[in-house]
C-alpha cells in the first residue's frame, strides 16, 4: 500500500510543476531548485509509486501513460485539498485562508485598476490571517487554473465564457493600431496619405496579434490581411514586434502611451481604427456565496477599479 504523506505530496508538487514547465530544466525557475534536485525528487516519487512517470533527458520530456494517469489523479487530490481549505477558512468568524489570484500580463500601469491597493486592503481586513498567491498567465491558462481550483479569482480578457465560471466586467480597454516610425503605414501617414491609401498599405503589412482574442482584433480591421500574422499571448512580445518596424498591431492605449510619447510608436488612423476589450473578473460559479473570502475579495477588487476611475 502506498502511503501519501508529506514527502509524497512534495514529490507530486514537483512532478506537476515539471509537467507545467514541460521539462526539468524549464521547471528550475518555477520551483527555485536546480535540475539535479528536481530529478532526485522525481526519481524518489517513481520509486515510491513503483512507476516510470516520465521520460527525461536529451530526447526531451514526455509523460508515460502511467505518468499521465498519476498527473490526472494528482490534480484531483490537490483540488480536494483546496476544497477542504476553502470549506474551513470561514469557521473563525471573518475568515482567513489562502487566496490565489491570476492576472494577465502588463496591467501594473493600468490607471483604472489598482491591484496592489486591493491586496493591502484584503490583508488589513483579515488582520494578516491569510496567504495570497499571485499568478501571471494568459486568459486560456487563467480559466484552466480556475477550473482546476489552482486560482480563486482571475482578471483578464475572456472572449468566450465558460459555463462553470462567473464573470464580472471591470472596465473597458481601448486598443489602437500602432506602427513604428519608418514602417510603410507610419511613413504614409506622416506624408499625409489618404485613409484609403493607408488601409491599402496596411493590408500588406505583417500583423502581430494576441492569440487569445480569437482574431477579433484582426476582424475589427474589416479587410483580409495579405502579410504575415504572428500570434502571441504576451503583450510585451507584441510591443517588440511592432517596435521592430516590421509589424503593426493593436495595443492598449495605456500600455503604448510611453512609447508614443518617446516617438517610438504612432497610432495609425486612430479616429477610424480602434477596438474595445472588456477586462473582467472570473471566478467559479457560486463561490462568492459559499466562501466569504471570495465575496470580500470581489468587493475589494471592484472597489479598487472604481477608486482609480473616480480619481
Amino acid at each position: 500500500m502506498i502511503k501519501i504523506d508529506g514527502s509524497a505530496i512534495k514529490g507530486l508538487e514537483v512532478f506537476m510543476a515539471v509537467i507545467e514547465a514541460n521539462g526539468v530544466s524549464n521547471a528550475q525557475s518555477l520551483l527555485n531548485k536546480d535540475a539535479s534536485a528536481i530529478s532526485r525528487s522525481l526519481s524518489a516519487l517513481e520509486a515510491r509509486l513503483g512507476l516510470t512517470l516520465c521520460e527525461r533527458g536529451r530526447q526531451g520530456f514526455r509523460l508515460t501513460p502511467e505518468g499521465q494517469q498519476v498527473a490526472d489523479e494528482a490534480l484531483k487530490l490537490f483540488a480536494a485539498f483546496r476544497s477542504f481549505e476553502n470549506r474551513t477558512e470561514s469557521l473563525g468568524g471573518r475568515g482567513s485562508g489562502r487566496l490565489a489570484i491570476g492576472v494577465i500580463d502588463n496591467i501594473i500601469g493600468e490607471s483604472r485598476f489598482c491591484l496592489d491597493r486591493a491586496i493591502t486592503e484584503l490583508s488589513q481586513y483579515f488582520d494578516d490571517r491569510f496567504h495570497i498567491d499571485l499568478y501571471v498567465k494568459n486568459p486560456y491558462e487563467l480559466e484552466k487554473y480556475l477550473l482546476d481550483k489552482r486560482v480563486d479569482i482571475a482578471l483578464g480578457i475572456f472572449e468566450r465564457y465558460h459555463d462553470s465560471l462567473e464573470y464580472r466586467a471591470l472596465y473597458e480597454e481601448l486598443d489602437y493600431l500602432y506602427a513604428a516610425p519608418g514602417s510603410p503605414a507610419a511613413t504614409l501617414q506622416a506624408e499625409g496619405a489618404s485613409s484609403q491609401q493607408l488601409q491599402e498599405a496596411l493590408k500588406h503589412q505583417n500583423f502581430a496579434a494576441r492569440n487569445f482574442l480569437n482574431e477579433s482584433d484582426i476582424g475589427s480591421l474589416g479587410y483580409d490581411l495579405l502579410g504575415d500574422i504572428s500570434y502571441t499571448a504576451n503583450l510585451e512580445a507584441i510591443a517588440f514586434l511592432v517596435l521592430s518596424g516590421r509589424y503593426v498591431g493593436f495595443m492598449p492605449a495605456q500600455y503604448a502611451a510611453p512609447f508614443v510619447s518617446e516617438g517610438r510608436l504612432t497610432p495609425i488612423l486612430p479616429n477610424q481604427i480602434k477596438r474595445v476589450s472588456t477586462m473582467a473578473l472570473a471566478y467559479r460559479r457560486g463561490e462568492d456565496k459559499d466562501r466569504p473570502i471570495i465575496a470580500t475579495a470581489l468587493t475589494v477588487l471592484n472597489a479598487a477599479t472604481h477608486a482609480k476611475m473616480n480619481k
